[in-house]
């Protein structure tokens, strides 16, 4: 296998630089954050997002555990902590507000009381919300306040999906036919996997490709079809459920079909497997939903086995921390800060921000739709019309 660095990418088509640019903004905010310790705490590093950023104050968490409050409070150099986000809220006046439980049941009453306080942006954790019905309502809150949302797709502001799209603007693969998304398939796998870690990946497919037009998917349990006996409610109260094998095509415009896969693997699964595979007619890029920066090439349209040293090691410059990144940080941080400086630009600017609510929104969309199509028994077009969870039919 061959490995090309920054330069040696130069040399080959590349630029050599970043593939991520930074947005400007010239306001200043004051800043809060939203957590709950114990149940969903502050996913991804949602929580520090905002520390260190030129004009942005952190003034003040609030989370109902002392120990963890004061934790946060400490990350982000913060005077005040509240163990009630209302009292925050209307004490505070924040422009910008941090959402950041893993657990989707607090989202939608935190992001519209947020929206309601007066704020002007919120950077939230994803995915969005449990149901559609969630989400449109998070969606009106935000637009009839005027607030800007985005949404912590980190692979947004991240250089390998970007340096993949360019290449496949520049021809490297011929045309794009083909995206192959696989979950981590741990003990999650399965439905838990696609609400979770899936939501990156539908997105990341709707970044290369657009809106999905139809989805077509089966749900499997134990070597056989899902059926209602087989739903369950999801982990971090997720909402509901089911399958422990799941296979969902997607369909874009050009010609473009997307495959999501994830099964509860016998080898317990883990982060080589949580990747993308874009597909062309001449050629096939693969990168991984995780912070890094690497991207493989292969230069034909399909994998053959059998023939060593074809695949190519493409490493882009990473993505440079805008702050120091706090203790603890898993690889996060640089990418927050860029989509949380976006989402400041998009304030001034008047405009969507790079990972909005109405991504996060689609992403929902489309995890629900692989219930809905196996429901239904086949392919189903989006948008749905149905805004309530399509297992909710199948519950007794």
């Amino acid at each position: 296998m061959t490995v090309l660095s920054a330069s040696e990418l130069g040399a080959r088509g590349g630029t050599g630089k970043p593939e991520v640019s930074v947005a400007s903004y010239r306001g200043t905010y004051r800043a809060v954050v939203i957590g709950h310790t114990g149940r969903g705490n502050y996913g991804h590093g949602v929580g520090t997002a905002f520390a260190g950023l030129p004009g942005v104050a952190v003034v003040a968490v609030a989370d109902p555990d002392e120990t963890g409050r004061r934790k946060v409070m400490e990350q982000n150099g913060t005077p005040r902590g509240y163990a009630d986000y209302h009292e925050m809220l209307s004490r505070e006046k924040p422009d910008l507000v941090a959402v950041g439980p893993r657990w989707l049941d607090q989202h939608e009453a935190m992001m519209v009381a947020a929206a309601e306080s007066g704020a002007k942006a919120i950077y939230c954790e994803k995915p969005l919300a449990r149901s559609l019905e969630e989400a449109d309502r998070i969606l009106a809150a935000c637009e009839v306040n005027g607030v800007k949302l985005a949404v912590s797709h980190q692979d947004r502001a991240a250089p390998p999906p970007h340096f993949a799209r360019r290449l496949i603007g520049e021809g490297r693969i011929g045309r794009l036919r083909m995206m192959r998304a696989y979950g981590k398939q741990d003990k999650r796998g399965a439905g838990q996997d696609l609400l979770i870690l899936g939501t990156r990946l539908l997105d990341l497919m709707r970044f290369f490709a657009g809106d999905a037009r139809w989805c077509h998917a089966r749900v499997m349990q134990e070597g056989r079809d899902a059926r209602p006996g087989d739903v369950l409610p999801a982990a971090e109260e997720g909402g509901w459920i089911a399958g422990d094998d799941i296979v969902a095509q997607f369909g874009f415009d050009g010609g473009v079909t997307g495959t999501y896969e994830s099964a509860l693997s016998s080898d317990g699964g883990g982060t080589p497997y949580f990747r993308m595979e874009l597909c062309g007619t001449a050629g096939m890029l693969a990168l991984w939903s995780i912070p890094g920066p690497d991207v493989y090439f292969y230069p034909r349209p399909y994998f053959v086995p059998g023939i060593p040293g074809e695949w190519e090691l493409l490493r882009p410059p990473p993505l440079p921390d805008l702050t120091p990144p706090p203790a603890g940080d898993i690889g996060f941080h640089a990418a927050n800060q860029v989509l949380v400086s976006d989402l400041l630009a998009a304030v001034e600017e008047d405009r969507e921000p790079v990972s909005s609510g109405r991504d996060g929104h689609a992403a929902v969309e489309m995890i629900l739709a692989v219930y809905a199509s196996h429901v239904q028994g086949g392919r189903i077009p989006l948008p749905l019309t149905q805004r309530s969870h399509p297992l909710e039919s199948w519950i007794v």
